[in-house]
C-alpha cells in the first residue's frame, strides 16, 4: 500500500487585506468608478450630438438667407436689365423701404408693347406686381427683408442704371443669420 501524504484542507476565514485581490467579482469601489466613468462618457457624447445638431440647423438658416438673397438679386437684375426705363412717378428712391417700378417689354398685356412691373417691400417681404396680375412674393416666409433701397443712376446719353441694396435676416428665433447685398444694373431694354 502506498501511502501518500495529504495535507489537510483548511479554510482561511481571515479578512482580506489591501494587497490581496478578490476572486469573487467586482468590489463596491470598482462599480462606483465604472458608473462615474460611464456617466462622464455619456455626458460628453450627448453634448457632442447636441452641438452637431445645432451646427446643422445654424448652417440651414444661413443657407436659407443666402439662397433667398441671391434669388432676389438675380430676379431683380434680370428684370432691370430687360426693362426700357424706370417709371419714376411710382418708384421710391433712396429709402430703406423703397419701391421700384419698371416699364418692361416682358409679358405685356394684349395690344400693348410694354407692361409695368412694381417691386416693393410689405411686412418684411419683397413683392412683385405685374400689370394685369396679382402680387406675388419674391422672398420666402422664413426670411425678413430689412432693407430694399433703390437708387437711380442717370448716365450720359439718357442711359439709366439702378443700384439695389438688399438686407435680409432670418426669422428663426434660435439662430440668427443676415446678409446685405448690393447690385448695380444698367437698363438695356432701350438699346
Amino acid at each position: 500500500m502506498l501511502y501518500s501524504k495529504q495535507q489537510p484542507k483548511t479554510t482561511d476565514k481571515r479578512p482580506m487585506t489591501g494587497n490581496q485581490e478578490s476572486k469573487n467579482g467586482f468590489g463596491l469601489i470598482e462599480i462606483i468608478v465604472y458608473i462615474a466613468l460611464l456617466g462622464m462618457v455619456s455626458v460628453f457624447v450627448s453634448n457632442s450630438l447636441i452641438q452637431i445638431v445645432d451646427t446643422y440647423y445654424r448652417a440651414a438658416v444661413e443657407r436659407e438667407v443666402l439662397s433667398n438673397s441671391r434669388l432676389i438679386i438675380e430676379t431683380l437684375t434680370k428684370a432691370i436689365s430687360s426693362s426700357k426705363e424706370v417709371y419714376a412717378p411710382t418708384s421710391i428712391f433712396n429709402n430703406d423701404t423703397g419701391q421700384l417700378s419698371l416699364i418692361t417689354p416682358v409679358n405685356p398685356p394684349a395690344e400693348h408693347n410694354t407692361a409695368y412691373a412694381d417691386y416693393y417691400l410689405d411686412n418684411g417681404r419683397l413683392w412683385i406686381r405685374q400689370e394685369g396680375q396679382n402680387a406675388a412674393p419674391l422672398s420666402a416666409a422664413s426670411v425678413n427683408i430689412t432693407k430694399f433701397r433703390v437708387e437711380r443712376i442717370v448716365q450720359g446719353l439718357n442711359n439709366e442704371a439702378v443700384k439695389i441694396t438688399l438686407g435680409i435676416k432670418s426669422i428663426s428665433s434660435k439662430f440668427t443669420a443676415s446678409t446685405t447685398l448690393n447690385s448695380t444694373t444698367a437698363l438695356r431694354g432701350n438699346y
